[in-house]
């Protein structure tokens, strides 16, 4: 068995990342985030308890965070595999979950990647707050 390493991110992936982090200075981007990393599901509220999000293998592709690490929005990067079954079936569940939240979602073409305005149209998130955080040392 051969083990070798790949890039953590695709070139539209890449591309896409790059966009981001211009379009939104002073936020955080994340990539491939469990949704167990950014959502909690109450069971109680659920007839019959919840499903964990942890074992459905739920990913957001790209999360952009204030600088106190809050989620301001997830962008999903849309490619065919989306139109396949069980795919769909997972990123509806997955997209339902984030609206439940409270938690925008942007889908982006991968044939087509917004430049940076247009990032900033779609995802309509103001300036980054400044952080809370106090530094120490």
């Amino acid at each position: 068995m051969r083990v070798t390493q790949k890039p953590l991110l695709s070139r539209p992936e890449q591309q896409l990342y790059g966009r981001l982090v211009r379009a939104f200075p002073g936020y955080v981007v994340f990539t491939q985030i469990a949704l167990s990393q950014i959502l909690v599901v109450d069971r109680g509220e659920v007839p019959g308890g919840s499903p964990s999000i942890a074992n459905r293998q739920l990913v957001a592709e790209f999360v952009l965070c204030t600088p106190d690490f809050l989620v301001a929005a997830v962008i999903e990067l849309d490619d065919r595999s989306q139109r396949r079954e069980p795919r769909r079936a997972r990123d509806q569940r997955k997209y339902q979950l984030l609206a439940d939240a409270g938690i925008k979602v942007v889908r982006v073409p991968v044939d087509d990647i917004p430049n940076e305005t247009a990032l900033k149209a779609l995802a309509a998130v103001g300036p980054a707050p400044s952080s809370p955080m106090r530094r120490t040392g």
